[in-house]
């Protein structure tokens, strides 16, 4: 079995420790002396590959809970030859192996893999080798699940422009979720994903901003927002010369690149201060670290005790995302508001320069 632990290789921050533990082998494997083989020592190769540092400890117990656990990253890995079946057929052999490896790590829940494979020969020698090389595939799609990041998802591969995740519908993730990305090979946080297109158990994903190249097995982690976000802005309206102080709530989940709104704003400098209230719809495309986004709407506003405008807005909006739940954004664009034809109220409008934050929970 392999157990991996940290050690001082852990000093090289793109290599993950790692300390190999090997249970011992049932009957029906001592049987044929598998433990001779070259191939099924050489299975485990992959542990010792680009990106690990390996090294051997003693079986003491069956219980992996006895095994300490690294609390800097590095993983245990468990190894079990379950049995070994051997079946004849005319001038040849063919074994069956049957496996277990189950990795640990701080921070994360034991994953187990199972798997079996079949080699055939002329002798059982030959058969075996195959069985243990064939063994060798698997093992390397085990190491490659080992992070020093560990999370519940991973990136599992790449297709086109877009990130293949290890979730879906069933782990309850939506279109326009974001995904932190994080290196299995040192930990470090690379950047932000973002879903265009969920099935039930995986997730395309695009790039919002990245520092690093991604790759498979690195760990992804959702950004775990209910999907609101609260817009307060201050716009100055030139033309009339006036101040607009207003708020709007957006709703971003089950969206890809366009989100609707509702809000309401208040309008200084109007011989009777006005208040509008709108519905709109706002469209965002993710450029690097900034978000641009276009929003349009459309209300009613409230003067003198009654409603006597008609009109809207249309804006170019700059957003920059320090952290997950705040974003701080510039904009500019043009407003107009008609009164309504059977009163003496005068139109107001023109274009605006404003700044606003959004909280999103």
């Amino acid at each position: 079995m392999l157990i991996i632990l940290s050690g001082l290789a852990f000093a090289q921050e793109d290599v993950i420790p790692v300390t190999i533990v090997e249970f011992p082998l049932p009957d029906s494997a001592r049987t044929y002396q598998i433990g001779e083989y070259r191939s099924f020592v050489e299975m485990d190769r992959p542990f010792m590959g680009d990106g690990f540092s390996a090294k051997f400890a003693p079986f003491t117990s069956a219980d992996i809970a006895d095994y300490p656990l690294d609390s800097s990253g590095g993983a245990t890995v468990f190894k079990k030859v379950i049995k070994v079946e051997k079946t004849e057929s005319i001038g040849t052999v063919f074994f069956t192996a049957y496996f277990q490896y189950t990795i640990c790590q701080e921070g994360a829940e034991p994953k187990v893999y199972t798997f079996s494979t079949v080699g055939n020969g002329t002798r059982d020698e030959e058969a075996l080798d195959k069985c243990f090389r064939n063994a060798a595939i698997h093992v390397s799609d085990i190491a490659g699940s080992i992070s020093i990041h560990p999370a519940e998802f991973t990136v599992a591969s790449m297709v086109s422009s877009e990130y293949v995740l290890s979730c879906g519908k069933k782990d309850k993730v939506y279109k326009g979720d974001e995904f932190h990305v994080y290196s299995k090979r040192n930990g470090q946080d690379i950047g932000k994903l973002y879903a265009v297109n969920v099935k039930d158990d995986i997730t395309f994903a695009q790039p919002i901003h990245l520092k690093d190249q991604v790759i498979a097995g690195d760990s992804v982690e959702r950004v775990k927002l209910l999907g609101f976000g609260a817009n307060f802005y201050y716009d100055r309206i030139f033309g009339d010369d006036l101040n607009c102080f207003g708020a709007y709530l957006e709703f971003f989940r089950f969206f890809r690149s366009f989100r609707f709104l509702v809000g309401t704003e208040h309008i200084s400098g109007l011989d009777d201060n006005c208040w509008n209230i709108y519905g709109g719809l706002k469209t965002m495309w993710h450029l690097g670290y900034v978000d641009l986004s276009s929003l349009i709407y459309l209300g009613r506003g409230y003067a003198d005790s009654d409603w006597r405008y008609t009109g809207g807005s249309i804006k170019v909006l700059a957003e920059f995302t320090p952290i997950d739940w705040l974003k701080i954004g510039l904009e500019t664009g043009f407003s107009k508001w008609l009164a309504d034809h059977d009163n003496d109220y005068p139109n107001y409008g023109g274009f605006l320069l404003g700044t606003g934050i959004t909280l999103r929970f």
